[in-house]
């Protein structure tokens, strides 16, 4: 009797979940037109993929900067709906879990919603996922009201479909990718989205969400180390602001190549733009008082940094501008390894950077 009951009872839950299933209308964002993919530069050479570059770029970077490119760091997918159900449906390429890193940040998707009032929302999921080959998040009696939605996608994943599941009835729309000029934000995992707990926590989101400014992230893991070929990618860019962020890999580097690097990134851009170019020092160690040696090599990296900005800035070089290690003020519990900022540490990385562009951009 009891294996009946057990018996039962999963099928009304199973019957339950598939009436659920099959009440959604799916909606495809590579089939959008124009395209609704958010924070990445040549939108129309990859509106085909969820890359952050398109195939020919990619051809001439080094591995691990083509590999970490198509990863959907600080990309999301815009919608206005009212419905009261709502379901991601994704699939992304198979990888091993990092250790530095939640699933849900890796793997996961995140909501945001605005309402009629213009109040922006976290919406959580309650653990309403399903983590198999097919990754769905569903979203449960939400407000009927119709609402602006921002998805942010997995930071750390290569993302190969997604569909985003309505009510039937329920009105739905893309909204067209922003026209903005965007601020360009190249750096370290720290950039990619390392290490919050979720991917709307990542401090270039954060950054994108407290200033609505366009945000497009070119962070590659243990990767930015300033090669020529990346900094000829990212003056094609037509930019509102350039950030470069490239100490905690670059620390690796000598004084004279960080030096050269960083003159070579800074006059190829120059030869396009005069927009804004912050280059920013790494932050202070945060666990420093037990480990005064673990920033030596970062002081030194930092120095050298400094060095070169501040000569080309007596060389003329105009709207240059040096983000000191001082004005990120990362504490003991904003780290997850003294490496990896946690979400306190992307929020305080994103009121830095607020801080920085509000007199950069003025």
């Amino acid at each position: 009797m009891l294996k009946l009951i057990q018996a039962t009872f999963c099928l009304l839950i199973g019957l339950t979940l598939q009436a659920h299933a099959q009440s959604f209308t799916w909606y495809n964002p590579m089939e959008a037109s124009p395209s609704c993919i958010n924070g990445r530069a040549w939108n129309e050479e990859t509106k085909a993929s969820y890359a952050r570059m398109p195939e020919r770029l990619q051809r001439n970077m080094p591995e691990k900067v083509r590999n970490f490119s198509k990863n959907a760091a600080g990309l999301s997918i815009m919608f206005i709906t009212n419905t009261r159900n709502l379901q991601i449906k994704y699939t992304i390429e198979p990888g091993a879990q990092m250790v530095n890193m939640a699933r849900l940040n890796q793997a996961g998707v995140d909501l945001y919603a605005t309402n009629k009032r213009g109040k922006t929302h976290w919406i959580g999921n309650h653990m309403q996922w399903n983590w198999k080959d097919t990754i769905t998040f569903t979203f449960r009696d939400l407000e009927t009201n119709t609402g602006v939605y921002e998805l942010f996608l997995p930071p750390y994943s290569t993302v190969t479909s997604l569909k985003i599941g309505c009510d039937k009835k329920a009105h739905f729309s893309f909204v067209p990718t922003s026209t903005d000029k965007p601020v360009v934000i190249y750096g370290s995992s720290i950039v990619q989205g390392a290490s919050p707990s979720r991917p709307g926590l990542t401090w270039t989101n954060t950054l994108k969400r407290i200033t609505g400014l366009n945000i497009v992230n070119l962070g590659f893991s243990g990767s930015c180390l300033m090669e020529p070929e990346v900094f000829d990618a990212i003056c094609e860019i037509d930019a509102r602001c350039f950030v470069i962020d490239p100490i905690p890999n670059s620390y690796r580097l000598t004084a004279n190549e960080i030096a050269t690097r960083i003159r070579y990134g800074v006059t190829q851009i120059r030869q396009r733009s005069n927009a804004p170019i912050i280059i920013s020092e790494s932050y202070l160690q945060a666990d420093r008082a037990f480990h005064p040696h673990a920033e030596d090599q970062l002081r030194k990296a930092n120095k050298a940094l400094c060095h070169i900005v501040k000569l080309l800035q007596k060389e003329g070089v105009k709207n240059l501008f040096l983000m000191k290690s001082k004005d990120i003020k990362m504490t003991e519990d904003a780290m997850i390894e003294a490496t990896h900022p946690n979400d306190i540490g992307c929020i305080i990385y994103a009121n830095a950077y607020k801080k920085k562009l509000k007199k950069v951009l003025r």
